[in-house]
């Protein structure tokens, strides 16, 4: 089934010692999003930097549907907006910075 348009993507930095931490609290909160919402697909990246003080993780949000023209709506989007946030507080370095972007057809 394909992806619905609109898709959230949320980037932010941590130390690279609370790197490990961080993303199984991430994980772990993911994983109550998707049984809360179960067509709800996460994916979870780390960009590739020379630098080893900090790490750069992307989170991204989407949804399963039959229906080309759904996907994260505004009530999900504050949802993993700030959830994620309180989630992951103790270890941001800096903001955390939401995008919602729509996917273009093929």
């Amino acid at each position: 089934m394909p992806l619905g348009k609109r898709q959230l993507f949320i980037y932010w930095r941590v130390a690279a010692r609370d790197l490990p931490t961080a993303l199984h609290a991430v994980r772990e909160w993911q994983a109550g999003l998707i049984a809360q919402h179960p067509t709800l697909r996460c994916g979870l990246y780390q960009r590739v930097d020379a630098a080893q003080t900090d790490a750069t993780v992307m989170e991204s949000y989407a949804i399963e549907s039959a229906q080309p023209h759904r996907g994260i709506d505004e009530a999900l989007l504050q949802l993993i907006a700030q959830g994620g946030q309180a989630q992951l507080a103790q270890w941001l370095r800096g903001a955390r910075h939401v995008e919602l972007f729509d996917a273009l057809p093929s």
